[in-house]
């Protein structure tokens, strides 16, 4: 029995904002008194000076009306009636309690709860007041913008400054009420949905009443009662104190409906008692939430508050509720009741009274059949087996490639496993970064925890014990305790080469577990894979054609993380797609109905398959980009030496795979990163790349924050680009820290390992200015000799300027009119060139400027533009800083 991963947060004593229609959210450490200090601020400017009130019951007086807006703020904010819990939910005494005339104690309970009202008035709450309007509504705004940062509030407070920067047509020196009214109607459908309050207290009650019956209607499903959803309205209304059934809920569950719920209501009354009505909800919400339902609960109880407040705030908007016994505080204590961590001792009957023969399917342990899904991995499914008719703890390392099924394996096997609790994933980012104590305390309150009744599945365990940091320690506490928890069972997930990596760190480890292999699966594999895709998309394939998918499958090689067992699902969406389109467009011609079975025939499958999404003819793209001519020439060059060496190849010779690295330099905007694409689609094309794709990368990619994050990061993203390029723009950067603690040598070295280990698939082109790249080509005695090939990318000329520029235009539909390139020559002249200067990238931000002056030229004339005038762009479109030209470079960047 586990709670939801996001509701998790309910368990510890962090410091936690709870509303209920968003979830749970970590307050960031010192967030409260930045935005105390916002408010601080804002009450002081000078703008809002003069502004007060003597008639605030809860602010020191004379209070500030920007004050006193920001506390109706934070009510409405959560939204009306709407539940707010938590240990850091008391908003109003963090953020304002300077300015409380009586601040209430503060509480960290996670337990603790409110449901303010939150009533809704014309954007300017208590600023109403001020005898300027227009100033009213910015500092309003103001107000608003001083509470950003608050998640769970984000999307309604944005909501409502979309009002404000956007006020409807109307004097703003209107009567509150007019005003209102004015504001609903102008909000528009994103507003509304976000803060449907402005619907009025009718629409609201009519949305709050439907998310209420969607709500039972769930929890009745897996926790069923003997009511009807007349009956539970009736209880909940009389149970809120009300005396009558609102008229205006005929509006929201419908005249049918509330007929019934006043019949309902007149007997309910008889004889209703509010206590006992709490306890027999509390625990019907129990059993929901041990029936995993525990997102069903709080949306009831959310909307059960709400509608208690809108009932009884009716004719007006929701406020505070008042005499309400809806168990919100009970739930929350159940909640932790049940799901918090709890220390354990072990009943020694479990052992005497033992059964030892299996009965109704399960083993001498009480562990039930293995029942697998996994596809062509004997070895794995061999392990399985074994683990699961074994007495003892399970101790299992799984070590493969990625996407052969250990995950599924690992969950296979905790269901066999039979055990009380679900299984516990633990990652390598789970313990990265932190301190050793915090780390081993982390892993020995998991191993209590698992201990008995729980499946640990240690995923990334090469990872964990080879960070350079905390690695080694770790590996040796883990296998302390392996030795201390002889009923710890332990799935452990590594790649490839896992288990060697460990071994190499720690002998010992590997031999406290059980190993199994995954394998790449062969074209058989494949294709049962692809077969059961189809069948999950309620599509069936041929045998021929399934036989075909596998084949194509397993010749095509990866990419990123699309690899192995993910490549059928890919190819299952691709072929089904094109297979229901013929056939609607066949079902048209017939008139035939659209429940024909779908078939897939080998037709059907492409005899290839291109992951990297190229298209077209790369070598011609790159021989028609404007200048360029060295790096063409350079690159002809190694194209043709790739090119003779299949030839060699393809005759029986010897060949010897040259390193090709490379090393980009030139000023911004002169086409490294598109001759990087270009080139690894044109190798790809030659065969010398598996893939081709492109995989961008910067500093922030390779190097981490703390110790031991930086090789890990650096081999993921090696791992993502094999078969392709990998392009590190501004690799400069890795060596230019001052800092001692810097991690940028450490992604050198690591790199400069895998570039050697890969180099018969991986090609990395490292990128930055002339000058800085021969400082970091230095910075590493290696660093030089891995990138035998340096091409630089010279600055463009005026004229290869204007032609990429024309060339810009007509990639996007557009021509140029007569005199419009000429303009752009005469002005380039001027145009002063330095490191800043954009080259190729202010020409694609200067066509950009062209279009929407077009835009609005076309908008503004008289006559319907003709077809030829929507695609011509003029002089006149051209940005108008000619006078000026050094502008271009400030401006247009």
């Amino acid at each position: 029995m586990r709670l939801p991963e996001h509701l998790e947060l309910l368990l510890t004593d962090e410091p936690v904002l709870d509303v209920y229609s968003h979830g749970p959210w970590r307050v960031p450490d010192g967030l409260y008194d930045e935005i105390g200090t916002r408010i601080d601020g804002l009450a002081e400017d000078g703008r809002a000076s003069g502004l007060t009130t003597d008639e605030h019951k809860l602010l020191r007086l004379p209070a500030s009306l920007v004050t006193a807006e920001i506390f109706g703020i934070l009510a409405f904010l959560p939204g009306g009636g709407a539940i707010k819990a938590g240990s850091f939910s008391q908003l109003p005494e963090r953020l304002l309690h300077r300015h409380l005339v009586n601040p209430g104690a503060l509480s960290t309970r996670m337990t603790r709860w409110d449901a303010p009202g939150g009533r809704w008035r014309p954007p300017v709450d208590w600023l109403v007041e001020a005898p300027d309007r227009k100033l009213a509504i910015e500092l309003a705004r103001d107000c608003l913008n001083a509470l950003s940062g608050i998640e769970p509030l984000e999307q309604r407070r944005k909501a409502l400054i979309r009002l404000y920067d956007d006020p409807p047509p109307v004097d703003m020196n209107l009567s509150k009420l007019e005003l209102r009214e004015h504001w609903h109607a102008h909000a528009d459908d994103e507003t509304l949905a976000a803060v449907p309050e402005l619907l009025g207290p009718v629409g609201y009650l009519e949305w709050v009443a439907s998310g209420l019956l969607a709500a039972y209607e769930h929890l009745d499903a897996v926790a069923p009662r003997e009511e009807s959803v007349e009956q539970h309205l009736a209880q909940l209304l009389l149970q809120g104190s009300m005396d009558q059934v609102p008229a205006e809920l005929t509006v929201a569950i419908g005249e049918e409906r509330y007929g019934e719920l006043l019949e309902r209501f007149a007997a309910e009354k008889r004889g209703f008692k509010a206590g006992p009505w709490q306890e027999q909800t509390r625990a019907w919400l129990v059993r929901a939430l041990v029936s995993g339902s525990a997102d069903a609960c709080r949306a009831w109880l959310d909307m059960a508050m709400r509608f208690v407040a809108t009932v009884q705030g009716l004719p007006g908007d929701p406020w505070f509720p008042r005499s309400e016994w809806i168990p919100v505080g009970q739930f929350q204590t159940d909640l932790r009741r049940l799901y918090a961590p709890r220390r354990r001792v072990v009943n020694p009957l479990t052992s005497t009274l033992k059964v030892e023969r299996g009965i109704g399917g399960k083993t001498a342990q009480g562990r039930a059949d293995l029942a697998t899904n996994l596809v062509d991995q004997p070895e794995l499914i061999a392990a399985l087996e074994e683990v699961t008719a074994t007495k003892g703890a399970v101790r299992l390392l799984l070590a493969g490639p990625d996407g052969t099924g250990k995950r599924d394996a690992a969950q296979e096997l905790g269901k066999a496993l039979s055990l009380a609790r679900d299984p516990l994933w633990i990652t390598a980012n789970l313990l990265a970064g932190q301190r050793l104590s915090d780390a081993v305390a982390r892993l020995h309150a998991d191993a209590r925890d698992c201990s008995y009744e729980r499946l640990m599945i240690i995923e990334g365990l090469d990872e964990i014990v080879t960070d350079p940091g905390n690695g080694e320690a770790l590996g040796q506490e883990l296998h302390r305790l392996l030795a201390v928890h002889p009923d710890l069972q332990v799935v452990a997930l590594c790649d490839a080469d896992g288990d060697r990596r460990i071994s190499e760190v720690n002998p010992v480890l590997p031999h406290r577990f059980k190993i199994a292999r995954t394998r790449p699966f062969t074209a058989e594999g494949h294709a049962e894979l692809f077969r059961r895709a189809l069948r999950a998309r309620g599509v069936r394939g041929t045998r021929h054609a399934v036989a075909a998918a596998g084949e194509l499958l397993a010749k095509t090689p990866p990419v990123q993380t699309l690899r192995n067992a993910r490549l059928a699902p890919h190819l299952a969406d691709l072929v089904v797609e094109a297979v229901r389109a013929r056939g609607h467009e066949h079902a048209d011609q017939k008139g035939d109905g659209e429940d024909a079975e779908l078939v897939v025939g080998k037709a059907d499958i492409p005899r290839a398959l291109d992951l990297s999404g190229s298209e077209g003819d790369a070598r011609a793209e790159l021989r028609d980009l404007p200048g360029l001519d060295t790096v063409k020439h350079e690159l002809g060059l190694l194209v043709a030496g790739a090119r003779a060496d299949r030839l060699r190849s393809e005759s029986g010779l010897k060949t010897v795979t040259p390193t090709r690295h490379m090393v980009f330099t030139g000023n911004p905007g002169t086409g490294k990163t598109m001759v990087a694409r270009l080139l690894g689609r044109i190798y790809k094309r030659l065969g010398v790349l598996s893939s081709g794709h492109l995989v961008e990368a910067s500093r922030a990619h390779l190097v981490g924050e703390y110790i031991g994050q930086t090789a890990p990061r650096t081999r993921r993203l090696v791992e993502r680009a094999m078969g392709g390029v990998l392009f590190i723009d501004e690799a400069y950067t890795l060596t230019q820290s001052p800092h001692k603690s810097d991690y940028g040598h450490e992604a050198i070295a690591e790199l400069v390992k895998l570039m050697e280990d890969h180099r018969e698939d991986l090609i990395v082109i490292v990128a930055g200015y002339e000058m800085q790249m021969a400082e970091f080509l230095g910075a590493n005695p290696g660093l030089d000799s891995r990138f035998p090939k340096q091409l630089h990318f010279p600055d463009y000329t005026d004229d290869e300027l204007v032609a990429v520029f024309e060339k810009l235009s007509g990639d996007d539909g557009f021509r140029l009119a007569p005199g419009t390139a000429e303009l752009l020559h005469s002005t380039l002249k001027r145009v002063p060139r330095g490191p800043s200067f954009g080259n190729g990238r202010l020409m694609r931000n200067l066509l950009d400027v062209a279009v929407a002056n077009q835009a609005q030229r076309l908008a503004l004339a008289k006559r319907k533009p003709t077809k030829k005038s929507l695609v011509t762009l003029t002089a006149d479109d051209l940005p108008p800083v000619w006078e000026h030209p050094e502008e271009l470079i400030g401006l247009y960047l």
